[in-house]
């Protein structure tokens, strides 16, 4: 098992993993992927640069035969660690302290750049449905 960055070649087994736990509109053009390769591509996350020295976390995903092994842990620090700035993230109330172990803590919907809310907007993360509950972090 590896964890890098991902390059252009690792884009149709992305969109694989992705599309397999019904991540449908993802753009893979946009922003820089990490994943976790153990043959297969078996996990994945994304960094978005919003805005200078902003970044959202997004598509953090693990295939199902290989989680709870450490990989989301891994992908996240190789990617946090390759970049410096702000990050964001939307996530839901049974992930939080999952981020909390990475310095993530919980911010208000209000104390989000405008550029993120944009982002959010774009991949349909806001406005959150009302039978859904999404929990907004930061970390740095």
């Amino acid at each position: 098992m590896f964890v890098t960055r991902a390059t252009r070649h690792d884009r149709s087994d992305i969109s694989e993993l992705l599309n397999g736990h019904g991540y449908t509109n993802v753009n893979l053009d946009e922003g820089t992927a990490f994943i976790a390769r153990d043959g297969a591509v078996v996990g994945c996350v994304r960094l978005v640069e919003v805005q200078p020295q902003s970044l959202v976390v997004d598509d953090l995903l693990v295939h199902e035969d290989h989680r709870r092994q450490g990989i989301g842990l891994r992908l996240m620090q190789t990617a946090m660690n390759s970049r410096g700035g702000t990050m964001w993230l939307v996530t839901h109330p049974e992930n939080v302290d999952f981020y909390r172990q990475l310095a993530f803590g919980e911010a208000g919907f209000e104390k989000l750049p405008d550029s993120v809310v944009e982002y959010f907007e774009k991949v349909g993360d806001h406005p959150t449905p009302p039978d859904h509950v999404h929990i907004f972090m930061r970390a740095r």
